[in-house]
């Protein structure tokens, strides 16, 4: 009987420890962001998790704008730059890019073109830390959106988005920001990029809010080395699950 009872009770722990582990694109749907592209996909049905693929992957900081996040530092904010959308499983209809800034950012910007659309206003309607900023739709009011610094946040449409190996599996945004005239970039600004969508049966796909991406100035050595160390176990642990 005893033995009975531990061998159900490994097996229970294996299912929870097969279900907990941050793998290849399993379970539900997700979209995902990268930094670079992610490529051609071997086998082709999966994505490579950014968590073990992406160089620049932060898992963990004391700042929830960079934690458990892709942060890709830069010091000219004034050069566009390039990110990556992917859908990891079942589709992504009308899909939108939420975008965020912080209150330093939002000073010293003039606006902001995604993939050659200009942002709307930001909505600031749910500015109220510490009680929680109201998030779009449905994302849940996490990190960014209950920070003291968060200032609002607007969207962008990108469109219907299908997984591997259909195409399009993934998207190239290209985000160009100008500045106001004259003004120096402070150390702390920041942009957040968050993203969702539907399936064809009306379910809601979203960006995981440990896989979502920011944008910052400068890159402070902390956050290099953290990304230095997690490249080179997630380089490791990807080539050991291929």
């Amino acid at each position: 009987m005893e033995r009975k009872i531990i061998s159900i009770i490994t097996i229970m722990l294996i299912a929870i420890a097969a279900l907990t582990t941050p793998a290849l694109a399993t379970g539900g749907g997700h979209l995902w962001f990268y930094s670079t592209d992610p490529g051609t996909l071997n086998p082709p049905e999966l994505l490579p998790n950014p968590q073990y693929y992406d160089p620049k992957y932060v898992e963990s900081s004391p700042d929830p704008w960079l934690d458990d996040s892709i942060v890709i530092p830069s010091g000219d904010w004034e050069k566009p730059f390039t990110i990556w959308l992917a859908c990891a499983q079942f589709e992504s209809l009308n899909t939108k890019l939420v975008i965020s800034i912080n209150k330093a950012a939002y000073d010293v910007i003039e606006n902001i073109y995604i993939n050659g659309t200009l942002l709307s206003s930001w909505d600031t309607s749910g500015e109220a830390p510490p009680a929680g900023s109201q998030p779009p739709n449905k994302l849940a009011s996490h990190g960014v959106f209950n920070s003291e610094e968060f200032h609002g946040y607007a969207e962008a449409y990108i469109g219907n988005l299908y997984s591997p190996p259909n195409t399009p599996y993934k998207v190239k945004i290209i985000v160009e920001i100008n500045l106001k005239s004259g003004v120096t970039v402070p150390a702390d600004a920041k942009i957040h990029f968050d993203a969702y969508g539907y399936t064809e049966d009306g379910g809601f796909i979203f960006s995981p809010y440990s896989h979502d991406l920011n944008f910052v100035i400068p890159e402070p050595a902390t956050i290099f080395m953290a990304v230095a160390s997690i490249a080179a176990l997630g380089a490791y642990a990807y080539k050991r699950k291929r």
